[in-house]
């Protein structure tokens, strides 16, 4: 009994460390930015959501359809819900998120797209495979924090 403790143990912290060092990991990087003046389609991994390619079905959500649109309240909702503000140029923001145990950054990129009046969003983790849907629940929680603020 006393030797599985220990193998529990040594398992246990063997998984901690390695989701320390994904955290780690996770630092360095940035958004991918735009490619063709789109944001960046997601890999194959579970692990983005994005509101340009509705033929990506399992990556998807829909984009932010407005009439009219105060950057400031852009950049007001990515704070409430979290995020720091990288870059913000005409048209297109990048913000990070930083979970609270393990320090994991994930990216967050919107594109306004002026000409048919919608918001897209691309949230994205930096490492590993699976996000257990922390994308996808930003999103929602972003676009609710939004629509309040307009």
């Amino acid at each position: 009994m006393k030797i599985l403790s220990i193998i529990f143990l040594i398992v246990l912290i063997t998984g901690l460390a390695y989701f320390f060092y994904l955290g780690f990991k996770s630092q360095s990087g940035s958004a991918p930015g735009l490619v063709d003046s789109r944001l960046t389609p997601c890999s194959n991994k579970p692990n983005c959501i994005c509101t340009e390619y509705p033929n990506h079905k399992s990556h998807y959500t829909k984009a932010i359809e407005y009439n009219e649109l105060k950057l400031e309240k852009l950049i007001e909702a990515i704070q409430l819900t979290g995020g720091t503000i990288i870059s913000n140029e005409e048209n297109y923001i990048a913000a990070t998120y930083t979970s609270s145990i393990f320090r994991y950054v994930d990216d967050f990129e919107l594109r306004i797209d002026t000409e048919s009046k919608l918001i897209h969003i691309r949230s994205a983790s930096r490492v590993g495979h699976s996000d257990m849907g922390v994308n996808l629940k930003r999103i929602e929680a972003f676009k609710t924090t939004l629509e309040s603020l307009l």
